[in-house]
């Protein structure tokens, strides 16, 4: 009789946290791995879901990709976002030479190794992915997104870059949300 007693405790408390993880994680908080339009569904959990749809499917692999796949996607994307930002950082420095406000000046100095890094960070990730190494995405990912935050807060007010500092913190974003696939479902 104890055994019983046990053993429907068991399989009562097995039902309420089967449905306390039910009400707490609701299955379109987290996208399906296997799902055919995984892409579509990280960009419902994303800040901005027209921005990460435009710039996802921007890719023609996107639509079929796999969560490794889309996480090359995104992290290419990213990459190449911050490496023609960096470039354009130059420009503006160079033409800016002993033209514009000391301050402006040096903040812009600031981006551009703020933008440095970017790019060294998602060289990184993208070598852990190359690697298979996944554990260090999410952090990667928030590197990237606070190098663009502390580019524009260098500015006392609305910097020249602050569109491409915007689409850097959502395609970081973007990378965050992806590499959360991993920790949801390993």
């Amino acid at each position: 009789m104890k055994m019983a007693i046990s053993g429907s405790l068991r399989l009562s408390i097995f039902f309420i946290s089967c449905l306390i993880a039910t009400f707490l994680c609701p299955s379109s908080a987290i996208p399906d791995v296997n799902s055919p339009e995984l892409a579509t569904q990280v960009c419902k959990n994303t800040t901005n879901f027209s921005f990460c749809q435009a710039a996802v499917y921007s890719d023609p692999r996107a639509p079929k990709a796999d969560r490794y796949l889309l996480s090359y996607v995104v992290f290419e994307l990213a990459y190449r976002n911050a490496t023609n930002t960096s470039n354009y950082i130059d420009i503006l420095l160079k033409s800016m030479n002993g033209h514009a406000d000391p301050e402006i000046m040096e903040a812009m100095k600031k981006c551009q190794g703020d933008y440095m890094e970017a790019i060294k960070t998602l060289s990184e990730a993208l070598t852990d992915l190359d690697s298979e190494t996944f554990d260090g995405l999410v952090e990667l990912a928030t590197d990237v997104e606070n190098s663009a935050h502390d580019c524009e807060a260098g500015f006392n007010g609305k910097s020249p870059i602050s569109e491409k500092n915007q689409n850097l913190i959502q395609l970081s974003n973007i990378c965050y949300v992806v590499s959360e696939l991993y920790t949801v479902s390993e």
